[in-house]
């Protein structure tokens, strides 16, 4: 018999994880599968060890695990002589992933001025709605940096 990869208590987090991150609009078995990636006491798995501790079909395992790699949630490694792919997640680049997170941010609060500049006069609340939206962009935008700061500081 296999060994378990995942303990009962391990299960119920991987699920209240997948959870959250199927709200912020992961696929559900991409969802547990980075759970998984997170949780599991091993921090590389194989195809195999996914599907099983899921319980997911080798099509479910597949396409999640090629969502997470498409968009560097996960990746994978090979050891010499061997054919087996393991996978990890990338948590390691948290710092890029943050980085990239903060430039979309930036990059659509120059596309919400545009959004703004070309709207209809006839439609103020939403207009409202926008001009509030870009300027919680705007103080964000500002501060962040100085968030980041603070925390390096807290560091040492």
């Amino acid at each position: 018999m296999p060994t378990e990869i995942v303990t009962e208590k391990q299960r119920v987090l991987i699920e209240k994880l997948g959870v959250f991150y199927e709200h912020e609009g992961h696929h559900p078995a991409g969802a547990r599968v980075m759970a998984l990636m997170l949780i599991a006491d091993r921090n590389e798995l194989t195809f195999d060890e996914i599907r099983d501790a899921l319980n997911i079909s080798k099509s479910a395992a597949s396409t999640a695990i090629n969502l997470l790699l498409t968009t560097k949630r996960i990746e994978y490694f090979t050891n010499p002589g061997e054919r087996k792919r393991y996978f990890r997640a990338t948590i390691v680049n948290w710092k890029s992933h943050m980085k990239e997170k903060l430039e979309g941010i930036i990059t659509m609060h120059s596309l919400m001025k545009e959004i703004i500049e070309q709207r209809p006069d006839s439609t103020p609340e939403f207009n409202a709605s926008l001009n509030e939206l870009h300027d919680f962009m705007s103080f964000f935008h500002k501060e962040i940096p100085l968030l980041i700061e603070r925390w390096k500081t807290s560091k040492k």
